[in-house]
This record gives C-alpha cells, sequence and structure tokens, in this order.
C-alpha cells in the first residue's frame, strides 16, 4: 500500500489546489443550479481506519432511516471490502486500490466514472481533514455535499452544502451521527441530537453455528481445545500512525499473559495480528513462557476473527481496528489507550472498558492538525513513553472484574 503519510502530504498540496477549483466551479454555477429532486443516490466515503468505519456503522444505519428508498452506495480503499461484506449495509461498494501511485490514479478515475454513471445526488464525506473524498466527488459530478468544516479552508465552506461540526467532547460515532443528523433535521443546535443518537447502535454480528465449529477446528490445529476458554490480546496498532507511540513495552503484553493464563489454568490466551506482524507477535508469546500462549498472526482472515471475538471470554486490544471489531459481536472488550482518548474511540457495548493514563499530553495527536505533528514533533520522532506509564496492574484491575463477569455468566468459559 501506498505510504499514508505520502498520501496524506499529496492531498494537503494538490488537493487544497483541485478543490480551490472545484469551488470556484460550484460559485460560477450556483445561479443556475436548483436542487429540487429527491435523493435517491446516497455516497459515502470514509478510506482510512478499519475501525473508523465500524465506527460509522450506525450513521448508516441511520441514512437508512432518513432517507427510506434511497441507494446507499460506499466508497473506499480495497483494503476495506471484506469488513464492508461484513456489515452488509450498503448497496453496492467501490474500491480505491492504493497498492501503488498507477493503481491509485487508475481505479480512482473508474470509481469517478462508475459515480456519474450512477447520477448519485449526495456524497456525505466521513473523512475530517482529508480533500479527496471532495475531489473524487467533484469528478463524480455529485452535486450535493456534507461534510465536517474543521480548519480555516475557504473552499470548504463553498463545496460543502451542509457543514458539520466536529466535537471532541463526543465519541466519533455519534460525531458522524451528527452529520446525518443535519442533513434529516437541519438543527444546527442539535436539540433533539441526543434522542436521535441513542436510536443507533452497531450492528451485531452473530456467527453461525457452522462458523464457529470451523473457527474451533483450526484452532484445534494449533493445539487449542474445542472447550478451552480464549482470552484473545491484540498487541498491535496501525502502522501507519505513530505505531510506537501506541504501544506498551513488549514485556507487558506478555506479563499479561503469563498472570491471566496464571489465574485461569484451563484458559488459552490467543495474541492476534497480521501476517506482517506475524514476528512481532510470536516474540511477544515466547516471553509468556506458557504453552497455552498462542500466535493467531496471521492465521485468520477477518470473517474468522470476528467468529473468534464471538468465541472468547474476553478481548483486550490496543485502540485500533480490531478492538472495534469485537464490538460487533458485543464480546467484553477492553481498549487500551495509550496515546489517543477513549473518549473519541472507546469500545462501545454492554461490557466495555478503556484504560489510559491520565495526562494532561493524551491525546499526543488530534484531527486538527491532520495527525501529522504530536507536541510540536513529526510524529515518528515520538516514543511509548504515555505508554509506559499504564503499569500491568492498572490494566489488570480492570479486566479482572470483566473476566470473573464473564466466568460467572458463562459455565463454558469456567475453570
Amino acid at each position: 500500500m501506498l505510504d499514508v503519510k505520502l498520501m496524506r502530504r499529496l492531498d494537503n498540496a494538490l488537493g487544497n489546489a483541485l478543490c480551490s477549483a472545484l469551488a470556484l466551479a460550484k460559485r460560477a454555477g450556483r445561479p443556475f443550479t436548483t436542487r429540487e429532486r429527491a435523493t435517491r443516490k446516497i455516497v459515502v466515503m470514509k478510506f482510512f481506519g478499519m475501525g473508523s468505519i465500524v465506527v460509522a456503522s450506525p450513521s448508516l444505519k441511520a441514512l437508512r432511516d432518513q432517507f427510506p428508498g434511497a441507494e446507499l452506495h460506499f466508497v473506499t480503499f480495497r483494503s476495506n471490502k471484506d469488513l464492508l461484506e461484513i456489515l452488509g449495509l450498503t448497496d453496492k461498494n467501490y474500491f480505491v486500490d492504493a497498492s501503488s501511485p498507477a493503481a491509485f490514479v487508475r481505479t480512482t478515475l473508474e470509481v469517478a466514472a462508475e459515480l456519474r454513471r450512477e447520477g448519485c445526488d449526495l456524497l456525505v464525506d466521513l473523512e475530517f481533514y482529508a480533500k479527496f473524498p471532495l475531489v473524487l466527488g467533484g469528478l463524480a459530478g455529485i452535486p450535493w455535499n456534507a461534510g465536517f468544516y474543521l480548519t480555516a479552508e475557504p473552499w470548504r465552506r463553498t463545496l460543502l452544502d451542509v457543514a458539520g461540526v466536529y466535537n471532541h467532547y463526543f465519541h466519533t460515532k455519534d460525531i458522524f451521527l451528527s452529520l446525518v443528523y443535519l442533513l434529516a433535521k437541519d438543527d444546527s443546535y442539535y436539540l433533539d441530537f441526543a434522542e436521535f443518537a441513542a436510536k443507533y447502535k452497531y450492528p451485531k454480528i452473530v456467527p453461525t453455528p457452522e462458523e464457529r465449529n470451523n473457527l474451533r477446528e483450526k484452532l484445534k490445529g494449533l493445539g487449542i481445545r474445542k472447550d478451552q476458554p480464549l482470552l484473545v490480546i491484540n498487541p498491535n496498532t496501525s502502522p501507519d500512525l505513530a505505531p510506537e507511540a501506541r504501544k506498551w513495552p513488549e514485556a507487558r503484553y506478555a506479563e499479561l499473559g503469563a498472570r491471566l493464563l496464571e489465574e485461569h489454568p484451563t484458559a488459552a490466551a490467543l495474541y492476534i495480528g497480521a501476517k506482517g506482524e506475524r514476528a512481532y507477535v510470536e516474540g511477544i508469546v515466547h516471553d509468556v513462557g506458557n504453552p497455552r500462549a498462542v500466535s493467531v498472526a496471521g492465521e485468520l482472515s477477518l470473517k474468522e476473527l470476528v467468529v473468534l471475538f464471538a468465541e472468547s471470554a474476553i478481548v483486550i486490544s490496543n485502540d485500533s481496528g480490531p478492538m472495534h471489531l469485537a464490538c460487533l459481536v458485543d464480546v467484553p472488550t477492553v481498549g487500551l489507550f495509550f496515546a489517543d482518548t477513549p473518549t473519541l474511540f472507546a469500545p462501545l457495548g454492554t461490557k466495555v472498558a478503556s484504560v489510559a493514563p491520565p495526562l494532561y499530553s493524551i491525546p499526543l495527536f488530534t484531527v486538527y492538525n491532520g495527525k501529522d505533528v504530536v507536541m510540536g514533533k513529526p510524529t515518528d520522532e515520538i516514543k511509548n513513553v504515555a505508554a509506559r506509564s499504564v503499569s500491568l496492574d492498572d490494566v489488570l484491575r480492570v479486566v479482572r472484574p470483566m473476566l470473573t463477569e464473564t466466568v460467572a455468566a458463562h459455565p463454558r468459559h469456567t475453570n
């Protein structure tokens, strides 16, 4: 995949120029443009962050309710294809291939042409600072735009027919929903927003008995018994944004697994990760020093990962996509926030908790500076100083009662 920092630099440099040109064209054509037809086809765009797409899923449900009969289209990177299939909330999906510059340009033009043929009416831009969605919407000839106005970009006020407000005191799920609310209610004071937002939750994914059995058979090949309680630990985070600042020291992930296995002598601790994270995860598992600690990094498809979460007694995860995926099956989940804030991204469900250092420096980065700068420094220069301030006992104090409650409620997870 293209380097995310390069994409952001290009988006900033080229995007500003292209959006300014689109805004000029829109102002020139405004006297001759009316919007009288009903909204028949809505295009939602969200490119960065698998977890962010999960967090946006209630907004897709809200769009369905507020625009009954309208088709719901979604544009994202090809790497998010499996997730959209799991969610199953859209009528048609389009994918931009970011594997190389040539593929990116080719597929962007293809998606724009396809959207233009569809004759879409409304673009809902769920990126907070990227310019690419509005450029793509302009190429596709989408006449009506809704998105967020965060920074002083004059062209954005022209291009956005509905300008949403980014309120960092709310969870990102509600920030996304606030844009749908504006589209539906035209209430800039959000007087009824609390009631509106409360109606929309994450979709509930319920794996079939066959899917559960197939997963257990696969785990059996890794030495995990079919009746064995599963404790899932995700020590990874996105490599695209200050990954070292967002991780605990490796030894603490190992110590966490070792302590939990000591306290639950029939359980298995499964450490997850992508193929590219396999060596890192296996190093942690080796340091656990217990045969009931197993790496499944690179062994599972995205759908199998969701099924694994459904089979688990608890998921303990860094602030990342898998943490939000776990919420789709409403498994007890503990989110570890070492650089960002749970105010914006906490796991959502019936049994969830978050651990974050109580430091004035958190969050280390924000959307207001494109998440490119932390404390006046580039993100790749920031170390995990804040993460190291969170002790193993800090995490265990949160995990233990949740795990005890799960064991009591589900005899299958008993020791």
